[in-house]
């Protein structure tokens, strides 16, 4: 059993159920000690005790032996008077109830044999005591084999143990499931955390509880704190290592145009240049990347899909065209969606997505972009011709500053290793997914927004 819940509730209910058994084990023996008593119990001798005092003191001496019997012989014999009641005012049991009825003193034949022979009385399944004052008392004695049976029947013991067995579950549940319960809470949390949801806590529903648990809730909100100080230091230390560098930089393209002026154009100012560039749009990404994962700073607002595209694909053409570029971009809008987001993040999720496809682009080829909705879901998918990535990648390159086998042996498109991930961090801070898939001969990315 792989269930916590199952296994606390099938040990909860399993020593519930012993618990159970061995209490109808110590009914059951505690019944046949007193069936073996009655079996050592002689009718015969009662009836000469019973006869005695009747005899001697009449009704209330017949009645003060039965009460002064022990409880188990007393329980064992019943003495009824002709009116069908126990001396000691005891209910009578069905089977003593149905002999009275039928044997009882009742009709003309009876009356009729007393009066004319005294000295006979018709034969009868049962021991009677005739009184001083002539009254019939029949003395009942319980079959010795359904004591068991009657502590089973009358105590109503089967239904007992059913009540029991339900009651034992429903017990065992509700302690299975309140050790259960939070331990799913913690799981759901760590899964949370292992996401990229920093702020998630649980000692709000289960610190509040005194034991080892609400301990252990306690603890792992204090391990999450730690581990949301340790990256906002660490987004932090990025963002001001980003700044720094960017000011130095700026001086060395400064510096860069003035030894051009002096020297000309020469091939390695070119290089140069060319890496400075490379180094700027490097740490911008890298500040780009830190404020998504810090926050949005901006408030979310609808944005049309099919216009930011259109946007951003112009955008990005115009870049790639003035970079020399032969690869074009086709819109396939299904149909107009919108989504409730923000602008800014939204735009730097599809613009790096557009980038990474023109990038990996081959010679002439055309990146497909298709614009739908699926199951309630804005979907943007990306399709470039750029030859795809090894299966066991597909879910790397989301990662931030890894680079597939492919781009790192092909240096012409070589990037940051950082446009993908901004483009995942940007998706789910919207609450959506993104996705690579092999296509063809190229890759093809899907993004989806709630």
């Amino acid at each position: 059993m792989r269930s916590l819940l199952i296994r606390i509730f099938a040990s909860f209910w399993s020593i519930i159920l012993i618990t159970i058994v061995v209490a109808v084990a110590i009914g059951y023996s505690y019944a046949e000690r007193t069936r073996i008593s009655m079996q050592n119990f002689e009718v015969g001798d009662a009836v000469l005790e019973a006869s005695a005092a009747l005899r001697e003191n009449g009704r209330e001496g017949l009645t003060g032996w039965l009460r002064s019997l022990p409880d188990a012989t007393a329980s064992l014999l019943y003495i009824v008077d002709e009116q069908g009641q126990d001396l000691l005012g005891r209910r009578l049991p069905t089977v003593i109830k149905m002999s009275v009825r039928r044997f009882g003193d009742r009709g003309p034949r009876p009356m009729r044999l007393r009066q004319d022979r005294p000295n006979l009385r018709p034969a009868r399944p049962f021991t009677q005591l005739i009184g001083p004052d002539d009254r019939v008392y029949t003395i009942f004695v319980m079959p010795l084999r359904s004591v068991g049976k009657r502590w089973l029947d009358e105590r109503g013991t089967a239904g007992l143990v059913m009540l029991a067995l339900l009651v034992s579950a429903a017990v065992s549940y509700f302690l299975a499931r309140t050790i259960s319960r939070p331990i799913g809470r913690l799981r759901e949390s760590a899964n949370a955390i292992a996401d990229g949801r920093l702020d998630t806590r649980v000692a709000e529903g289960v610190g509040k509880r005194r034991d080892e648990i609400g301990q252990l809730a306690m603890d792992f909100d204090r391990m999450a704190d730690e581990l949301q100080r340790a990256w906002l230091k660490q987004s932090e230390l990025t963002r001001n290592v980003s700044h720094e560098l960017r000011s130095p930089l700026a001086r060395l393209r400064v510096a860069l145009e003035l030894v051009r002026r002096k020297t000309g154009d020469l091939p390695e100012l070119d290089k140069i240049d060319a890496e400075t560039m490379r180094l700027d749009e490097l740490i911008g990404r890298i500040l780009e990347f830190s404020r998504l994962d810090a926050d949005p700073h901006e408030a979310k607002t609808p944005i049309d899909l099919d216009d930011l595209v259109r946007s951003v694909v112009d955008d990005v053409c115009y870049e790639y065209g003035d970079l020399g570029g032969n690869s074009s971009i086709e819109i396939h809008a299904d149909a107009a969606c919108s989504v409730n987001g923000y602008p800014n993040a939204l735009r730097s999720c599809v613009e790096n997505v557009l980038r990474n496809a023109m990038r990996h682009s081959r010679g002439d080829a055309k990146v497909q972009v298709h614009l739908g909705t699926e199951a309630r879901q804005a979907v943007i998918a990306v399709e470039d011709q750029g030859g795809g990535v090894a299966e066991d990648e597909l879910e790397r390159i989301f990662e931030p500053f890894y680079r597939s086998k492919t781009t790192r042996a092909d240096q012409s498109r070589r990037s940051g290793g950082l446009g993908l991930a901004i483009a995942s961090r940007a998706t789910a801070l919207h609450g959506g997914s993104i996705r690579a898939v092999n296509k063809g001969n190229g890759l093809r990315v899907e993004i989806r927004l709630p």
